[in-house]
């Protein structure tokens, strides 16, 4: 059985550098402590259909497809792994000091890791509840290189 969650974070930066740092999966070891390392697979412009492939702590190998491309205000991403299957779709609200995004996600445990089932929402709202420090940093290290 999947497991939804419907969040809802707040970020100090605008919505274009945000964008712009979670569309390139690439990016994601820069605001990701669990991402260890994301390579794009071929190349080409960032757009619908564009893949990576990374590595994730706990999680292993994961394939990431970009689903949904509309700059700045929606990101849609199919991940694919081993342990588990996810959907998310980022929707970006300028607010007056920064970015408003919900997050809408589909998770679906495989193998041993649907035992989990029952705790993935519980883990994912504490791990987003980091995200707005850990974005705007990546946005921060983005803009240095």
């Amino acid at each position: 059985m999947a497991s939804r969650l419907n969040l809802a974070i707040d970020i100090d930066e605008p919505p274009e550098a945000l964008f712009d740092l979670m569309a390139d999966v690439g990016n994601e070891p820069a605001w990701n402590p669990d991402a260890l390392e994301v390579k794009r697979i071929g190349d080409g412009p960032l757009a619908e259909g564009a893949e990576w492939e990374g590595r994730y702590k706990g999680m292993g190998t994961m394939r990431v497809r970009l689903d949904e491309y509309e700059p700045p205000s929606r990101l849609g991403f199919t991940t694919t792994g081993n342990k588990m299957d996810m959907h998310w779709r980022f929707t970006y609200s300028p607010r007056e000091s920064g970015t408003h995004v919900d997050v809408d996600a589909e998770i679906q445990a495989r193998g041993a890791m649907r035992l989990m089932g029952p705790f993935m929402g519980p883990m994912m709202r504490r791990t987003f509840s980091k995200r707005p420090a850990q974005l705007a940093a990546g946005v921060a290290a983005t803009r240095k290189s």
